[in-house]
């Protein structure tokens, strides 16, 4: 749909009459079919995402500021601060709580981090957790406004700092969930097999690109802390009620349907590795994992168990 006399921020030209607006996927349902088959006993997989992003100090904004970004006049110490907090401090509350339960996680992580605090990138692997390459940092966008030649520069030297670390990833996440038309194609050609940075389903699918198929693994926005927490300011009791509630669901939808079921969060450190927080994650993970037939997955487990790939 055009608007040739109304402003440029009206076109949409992918926009469609009684149409999806792009041809990456054909629209299905998660209920008619079985989607997933875990190993074993396992009814719902929980899929623990760790978000170890690095905010540069100087963000441009362009096109967006992504969300947690330094946004008061330069420098914004206090922001920036609080996030490297994260990685000073609140991680490592993170890795106790998960090390102590015997639950595995996946790192979306930035490839700067590694450069600036290689430190920690090293006990990260250590932790034994999954690598999810996370684009360059929390900055560094990719939109349709980028030239395609930058984009491609941005995934390769995203993969070649972490190969520099001995980490090869199957699977990328674009920062702030930002793509451009090019993003999975871009990602395909450069040895990404699968992405999570669409929020549409619990279930991966197939995702087209004029170089074939990538596999889009669910992400989450709602069952985030950043989103739950640092911005609807909701109270930390109702955000562990959140979490318990939509994984005593989706358990009880697996047991009902005899289907297997994934259950996707989104873990800050800044945010949850907080002192005052860190025992409501560590209640999260004592109630979520006591639920029977539930299971730590990562993302090799989660697309071995999904049918029809």
């Amino acid at each position: 749909m055009i608007h040739p006399t109304g402003p440029q921020y009206l076109d949409t030209p992918l926009r469609r009459y009684r149409e999806m607006d792009h041809d990456f996927y054909s629209w299905r349902d998660t209920w008619s079919e079985r989607r997933l088959n875990w190993s074993g006993d396992t009814m719902l997989g929980v899929w623990i995402q760790i978000a170890v992003e690095w905010f540069p100090l100087n963000i441009s904004g362009k096109p967006f500021l992504p969300v947690g970004a330094p946004n008061r006049a330069w420098p914004d110490t206090q922001t920036y601060t609080q996030r490297d907090y994260g990685h000073r401090v609140g991680i490592y509350r993170i890795m106790d709580a998960l090390k102590a339960k015997g639950i595995v996680a996946s790192a979306f992580l930035n490839a700067r981090v590694a450069q600036r605090y290689p430190i920690l990138m090293r006990e990260i692997l250590s932790e034994g957790w999954d690598i999810v390459a996370a684009g360059l940092d929390a900055g560094s966008i990719h939109h349709e406004g980028l030239d395609e030649n930058t984009e491609a520069g941005m995934i390769a030297e995203t993969l070649a700092i972490l190969d520099s670390f001995g980490v090869k990833p199957a699977a990328w996440h674009s920062p702030s969930w930002s793509q451009s038309t090019r993003t999975p194609r871009l990602l395909l050609e450069a040895g990404i097999s699968a992405m999570a940075d669409w929020v549409n389903d619990e279930v991966p699918y197939r995702f087209q690109t004029d170089a074939g198929s990538i596999i889009a693994l669910p992400s989450t926005m709602e069952l985030s802390d950043r989103e739950m927490l640092a911005l609807r300011k909701q109270p930390l009791k109702d955000v562990e009620r959140s979490f318990v509630a939509a994984a005593r669901r989706l358990a009880d939808e697996a047991k009902d349907s005899g289907h297997g079921r994934l259950m996707t969060i989104n873990i800050s450190p800044w945010i949850m590795g907080q002192p005052y927080r860190i025992a409501a994650f560590e209640r999260i993970l004592d109630e979520i994992f006591a639920i029977d037939g539930s299971k730590s997955v990562s993302v090799p487990e989660i697309v071995d168990a999904t049918i029809g790939l």
